[in-house]
């Protein structure tokens, strides 16, 4: 019995290496050709396993979508929300999320670029869910300085699309976006509060 328990765990253990090695064959991949892109024959290749293998472990798309996305998202920088939210004021608050977005953008970047979440339900729903995050967020930094509104306009702001389209389609220097970035998120909040000082906890 010990020995057939043994086995057993053994092989469940191998499995589970298996999984992952495919999992991070497929990101590699996807960041190579895209999610849609990219074939399970790809996939079996890069990962050195059979294509049955592939579809034995991920027999549908959503359910790969969903395992490299967490992959990649695992690595990715933090952001570092209870700072920002504690920032003394309004402009130290906002040059804190350019920051942490500029480095957000730079490390999606590879996957986000062949745009995936336009014609994928899951990844779709993924991109809105982390809109919405990002959305709340502004929202909650807005009204710690005592400002109502303006929450859309910068997570438009800070939207990987604009960034992109700086960073490589006008090919300006990050840091420069990153400068521009803030003083645009500072002009969309508009003139703050006479009693904005005194916001939130000392």
């Amino acid at each position: 019995m010990a020995s057939r328990a043994y086995n057993n765990q053994t092989r469940q253990q191998l499995q589970t290496e298996l999984k992952q090695r495919i999992v991070e064959a497929a990101v590699q991949m996807h960041a190579q050709k895209g999610g849609l892109g990219t074939s399970y024959a790809d996939i079996a290749q890069a990962a050195g396993v059979s294509l049955p293998t592939v579809y034995k472990h991920f027999p549908q798309l959503d359910t790969l979508f969903q395992s490299c996305t967490a992959h990649v998202a695992q690595a990715a920088p933090a952001l570092p929300v209870d700072s920002i939210l504690a920032a003394p004021d309004l402009a130290s608050a906002a040059l804190q999320l350019v920051d942490a977005m500029d480095q957000l953008n730079a490390y999606f970047e590879p996957w986000l670029v062949w745009r995936d979440h336009g014609r994928n339900q899951f990844l779709a729903e993924l991109g809105a869910q982390r809109r919405q995050q990002l959305t709340g967020l502004c929202a909650a930094i807005l009204a710690r300085h005592g400002l109502t509104g303006g929450a859309a306009l910068w997570e438009s702001l800070l939207h990987f699309e604009l960034w992109h389209r700086l960073v490589r389609g006008h090919q300006l220097p990050r840091a420069e976006v990153r400068r521009s970035l803030h003083q645009l998120l500072l002009a969309v909040a508009g003139p703050l509060p006479a009693t904005s000082s005194s916001a939130g906890p000392t």
